[in-house]
């Protein structure tokens, strides 16, 4: 049995029912915070991040002394990645379920090396399988490389959460910047097959490689999502704001 979703997760999906089934129409606002945390006897952080969320799927918008207006029934977006900080790679990787299917120590072709800025034929410990939703379906592929030093994390790797995290705590080290490249174009035959789409249908690749304070590759993750059920939110603000 799959484990529980978060109970932020869980309100917010009551909240998507309600509003779905038109019990907070479009137009009309919601309950408070303060009335949600007493109605649902939650904490106002919980009802906070539910309700972020609802507005990242486009379903809601917050307006300042207003509360949260209801602007749509249905998502209209797909699967919504938004990013603030380097944090939010780690709230999406809690949000989803990662299914291993294999991991082990493997050499790195001369594409894998230039990403993690290593020699080729150099072993990692390589990790694939499938980032899977709160309704079990899949939403991405996933494939992560760790560096040799860190390899011993391989008995512990999280279901939920970040792997990053993970070895951060184990090791003591701790990760200075995520450095990302996203590209679209057609998907491998093998990650069309195991995302359940049609052979070389344009995908949305990303690639991040995790990079210590002294420099250093922690690890590569790779993963493969389909272009029309994702959306890559950010908000960038100035430094001096």
């Amino acid at each position: 049995m799959p484990p529980r979703p978060p109970l932020y997760a869980r309100i917010e999906a009551r909240l998507r029912d309600a509003i779905a089934e038109g019990r907070h129409p479009v137009g009309s606002l919601l309950p408070t915070e303060a009335e949600l945390c007493a109605s649902l006897k939650v904490s106002r952080h919980t009802v906070r991040e539910a309700l972020r969320r609802l507005v990242d799927a486009g379903l809601v918008e917050r307006r300042q002394g207003a509360g949260s207006l209801v602007i749509a029934r249905e998502p209209s977006r797909g699967e919504v990645h938004a990013i603030r900080n380097i944090d939010g790679l780690m709230q999406y990787a809690s949000d989803t379920r990662l299914q291993i299917g294999r991991r082990g120590l493997a050499k790195l072709t001369r594409e894998e090396a230039a990403q993690a800025l290593a020699e080729p034929g150099t072993p990692w410990l390589k990790v694939e399988g499938l980032r899977l939703g709160q309704d079990g379906r899949p939403l991405a592929t996933a494939e992560v490389l760790i560096h040799p030093r860190y390899a011993a994390v391989e008995p512990d790797l999280p279901e939920r959460g970040a792997i990053y995290r993970v070895i951060e705590q184990r090791f003591g080290v701790e990760v200075a910047e995520v450095v990302q490249e996203i590209s679209a174009a057609p998907m491998p035959t093998a990650v069309a097959a195991a995302l359940r789409r049609r052979s070389r249908e344009v995908g949305m690749f990303f690639m991040r490689r995790y990079v210590l304070k002294d420099g250093e590759t922690l690890l590569v993750s790779r993963s493969w999502h389909p272009a029309e059920r994702f959306t890559y939110a950010m908000r960038l603000r100035r430094q001096d704001t």
